[in-house]
């Protein structure tokens, strides 16, 4: 007759332990980080197309403590969020200096295509917190003085995007390790003839509520805009004082 006793034991044993290891994280209270975690987890390279558009944004309230510029010097800035600081001051710093180029230079003197794909490189090597940048255009309002062929004949989209790319698995990186110095540029403008989903400025393009906000701009009156003036003193010893509008 054979003899259950030590299996019959060691299978009790084995499930007490199982339901001992299983519930010991259960009196946690479900907090923000959780949500958080759940919320992205849900969303992925093969569902993000048909999920509800509103699943693919974040609460506004997920990062808190954002530097206020308008309060800097009055509001104090934490440490671990000086990062953002930079980002925005670098944001600025782009859109003062396009806004400015663009009106002050003659046409001839324009940045060409290639500037703004190196501009958005020189952003993200600048600072490693900073994994993308990108410059958007309205259609048909960006054009290059570099093509002399079709000069004046604007790009029906062109949208000069740089993002850090993860180069852990390149072959003759043996440590595998990511070194954090590899940047693709794209311009996510070069696409397929009506293709909706791919579009920037189209409302299938689901995450493109900050191209809504700011473009197109169908503002008539030049004076409701922000303006700006510099004073400039040219190498001929004359002086001028240029005004341009600016980022609000």
């Amino acid at each position: 007759m054979l003899d259950y006793k030590y299996p019959i034991i060691s299978g009790c044993v084995l499930v007490i332990f199982s339901i001992k290891v299983f519930a010991q994280f259960d009196w946690q209270i479900r907090d923000g980080f959780d949500d958080i975690t759940s919320r992205m987890g849900k969303v992925g390279a093969d569902n993000c197309k048909v999920v509800d558009r509103n699943a693919l944004f974040l609460p506004q309230d997920s990062v808190t403590h954002v530097p206020n510029i308008r309060q800097i010097g009055i509001d104090p800035v934490l440490p671990n969020r000086t990062n953002l600081l930079q980002l925005h001051n670098m944001a600025l710093s782009r859109a003062f200096f396009y806004s400015f180029i663009l009106q002050r230079a003659a046409d001839d003197d324009e940045p060409g295509f290639m500037y703004y794909f190196l501009s958005a490189i020189s952003d993200v090597a600048a600072n490693r917190f900073i994994n993308s940048s990108a410059i958007y255009f309205s259609p048909n309002m960006s054009f290059t003085p570099s093509y002399k062929g079709f000069f004046n004949k604007t790009m029906p989209l062109f949208a000069p995007r740089a993002f850090r790319s993860d180069d852990f698995n390149d072959p003759f990186h043996l440590e595998r390790i990511s070194t954090l110095n590899t940047i693709e540029a794209v311009d996510l403008g070069a696409i397929p003839n009506n293709s909706m989903s791919m579009n920037y400025t189209h409302s299938h393009y689901k995450i493109n509520d900050w191209y809504s906000a700011w473009l197109p701009d169908f503002t008539r009156r030049q004076d409701s805009k922000t303006t700006y003036s510099v004073q400039i003193t040219h190498a001929n010893g004359t002086n001028e004082t240029f005004t341009w509008h600016g980022p609000p």
